[in-house]
């Protein structure tokens, strides 16, 4: 009996100190904390946590992503990203990149707890990609034992990646298999080039049912290795574009002609190539007769377009080649490009750039071609001087009597926009007009 008089006393003396611990919670701590905690979502975690200590590690670990999306009370037209991570003894903070603040956000610790958060207002139509670096506390080596006391010294530790969706945001855009429909094939071709002084590696893509007998576009396709998968290739944030589905797609919805895409990899010096006349000469003399003689696509019957595509610095290549090369190029598909490079002695820091690019110069200077331009860009790209450069470029070209379409969108430097983009780019440049 007394055995059972202890258990019940104990059981009673930890109810009573719990709820006591939840009672010392005050209004002015409560004001407080919705001051601290932004959302109804993170006050609800404080008060649950200050209830049970367990239920921030359930909740964390009921999330499908380090993030969740939420309309915003306050302003509708608006969401509220709130970010999670978690932490240990050793951990000095956490910083956010991506989306909107260029420069990124640090978390905020949950109470007393090793979970920390950060929040992010964003458009309702607003994609991105983000990461997430812990800074870890480490023991200063100092000379002195003050220096040791007072000084320490962090490092970092990339531990996520993730994508943020708006609640309004475009998720597909041609980027589906759809069972119902031919699939192209992809062959494999290897050329050698004498301006490169090596042999490149291409992927050509054939439309179904292809029909040499009937005219065909044609895509040079730049970062080919990046734009040849399927439509199940990876994780929505890696650096990839299903562009055969997207070719599937466009054919068989009849907003493109039959269009064969000739996708040219990177081998290594990816960075000096899309800068140098050589690649320019590579496009211009060797890939695109290459293609054309092997596909037919040079006779007088095909009345085919030609275009070339590419992102970020392939983008720079692409302009070049077709304003050096106008009788094979009709059109340049741009996402993202870099326009800020140079090719001086005085060179560009691409946030705010110092100096008029190459590019845009060269452009000014010569007489109008015969070439179409579609060119779009990620508001939250690399800061704005990519947006400014890009709208600085989108001038030039109407000022010169180019027919242009330029598109911004609500998102940043990467392949999860440009998927959703390049059909767009097809459709305008390729489409009947």
């Amino acid at each position: 009996m007394n055995k059972h008089f202890f258990l019940l006393l104990v059981l009673f003396l930890f109810w009573l100190s719990h709820g006591l611990e939840a009672k010392q919670i005050t209004s002015e701590q409560k004001n407080a904390a919705r001051q601290e905690y932004p959302t109804d979502t993170l006050y609800q975690l404080w008060l649950d946590y200050n209830q049970d200590k367990s239920s921030l590690s359930e909740f964390y670990d009921s999330l499908s992503e380090q993030h969740i999306v939420e309309v915003s009370k306050k302003d509708p037209s608006k969401a509220m990203v709130t970010y999670f991570v978690k932490g240990n003894e050793d951990t000095d903070y956490f910083m956010q990149s991506g989306g909107p603040d260029f420069y990124g956000l640090r978390f905020k610790q949950i109470a007393n707890s090793h979970y920390y958060f950060c929040t992010q207002s964003i458009p309702l139509d607003a994609r991105f990609n983000y990461g997430i670096n812990e800074f870890i506390r480490k023991p200063f080596s100092g000379t002195s034992t003050d220096d040791q006391h007072e000084l320490y010294k962090t490092s970092m530790k990339h531990v996520y990646d993730g994508s943020v969706f708006g609640p309004h945001a475009k998720r597909t855009a041609y980027t589906e298999s759809d069972a119902t429909i031919s699939n192209g094939k992809l062959k494999s071709f290897n050329i050698m080039s004498k301006y490169l002084n090596q042999e490149r590696k291409l992927l050509v893509y054939l439309p179904a049912n292809y029909d040499p007998a009937i005219a065909h576009n044609l895509i040079v396709q730049l970062d080919g290795e990046n734009y040849s998968s399927n439509a199940d290739h990876a994780q929505t944030w890696r650096g990839w574009t299903p562009m055969p589905t997207i070719l599937d797609n466009l054919i068989a919805a009849k907003k493109i002609k039959p269009t064969i895409a000739i996708f040219v990899f990177n081998q290594g010096s990816r960075s000096q190539d899309m800068l140098n006349e050589r690649f320019t000469k590579f496009i211009g003399q060797e890939l695109i007769p290459w293609i054309n003689n092997k596909y037919n696509l040079n006779n007088s019957d095909n009345t085919g377009k030609t275009i070339i595509s590419g992102p970020s610095r392939a983008a720079f290549a692409a302009i070049r080649s077709a304003l050096k090369y106008p009788d094979h190029i009709n059109g340049v598909l741009s996402q993202s490009g870099s326009f800020y490079y140079t090719q001086k002695d005085k060179k560009n820091w691409p946030i705010y750039p110092e100096y008029e690019g190459k590019l845009l110069s060269d452009i000014k200077q010569l007489p109008k071609q015969p070439v179409r331009f579609y060119l779009d860009v990620g508001l939250y790209d690399l800061g704005l001087a990519r947006v400014g450069t890009n709208r600085q470029l989108k001038d030039i070209l109407i000022l010169k009597g180019y027919d242009v379409v330029y598109k911004e969108y609500k998102g940043g430097h990467s392949h999860l926009n440009w998927r959703l983009t390049l059909s767009d780019g097809l459709i305008a440049l390729l489409g009947d007009h």
